[in-house]
């Protein structure tokens, strides 16, 4: 059996926006530092490109993509400095745990976790995100998600579920307001590129694209 070719194609990130807001409810307070943070790097991210790939057959031709690394670059770029993630272990009372980033600007420090398919562990993201704020790690929190994370039988909103999340915290948990109006939650749709068009991903588009990755040396659509 000859080895699997892998199977890349691109995508792009539009209409970002920042919201914490719980279905109806109105948006939360949040410290005018972070409003301008988060307004600077919704800016510097809207419509980037980035990959996804299948890297191999297992897990019915999983797709992985870069989005990260792709945001991390994009925000570099417009001046957020990525700082060290060392010695992070040294935090007493917290576990040894790594954010997805952390950046700085003009005096300001910004925990970044980003959550590309997996809401359960929103929860998580957000607990991470208010332990390094509490240890004085960074000043604020962001919390990146999809609103379409598509697979084979549906598709998620891990933004909307992220904002649900965090008013649970409020609601349910009664964690200090003032610590959760620190954490800014942005959501971005996903697009792939295909034969010269840009389609919004969902099932039927993850379909045609593990389709496609079946057959690697066939014309490609996803270019």
């Amino acid at each position: 059996m000859s080895e699997y070719i892998p199977f890349q194609f691109r995508c792009r990130a539009v209409d970002i926006e920042h919201s914490c807001r719980h279905r109806n409810e109105k948006e939360p307070r949040h410290p005018p530092e972070l409003l301008k943070c988060v307004e600077s790097i919704v800016k510097a991210t809207q419509g980037m490109l980035f990959h996804g790939i299948i890297k191999s057959a297992a897990n019915n031709y999983q797709i992985n993509s870069n989005f990260d690394s792709s945001w991390i670059k994009e925000v570099n770029a417009a001046g957020w400095k990525s700082e060290s993630l060392r010695n992070l272990g040294n935090l007493k009372g917290i576990p040894n745990i790594q954010p997805d980033a952390i950046l700085s600007k003009d005096n300001v420090t910004i925990i970044v976790e980003i959550e590309k398919s997996n809401k359960k562990t929103i929860w998580f993201d957000l607990i991470k995100i208010m332990m390094l704020i509490g240890q004085g790690v960074a000043d604020f929190g962001i919390l990146v998600g999809p609103r379409n994370y598509a697979h084979k039988v549906g598709v998620w909103d891990i933004f909307s579920e992220a904002c649900d999340y965090r008013w649970y915290l409020a609601e349910y948990a009664k964690v200090d307001h003032n610590l959760l109006s620190r954490i800014a939650i942005i959501g971005y749709t996903q697009e792939a590129h295909i034969s010269g068009n840009w389609a919004r991903l969902d099932s039927s588009v993850v379909k045609s694209i593990k389709e496609q990755a079946r057959q690697p040396l066939s014309k490609m659509l996803f270019t």
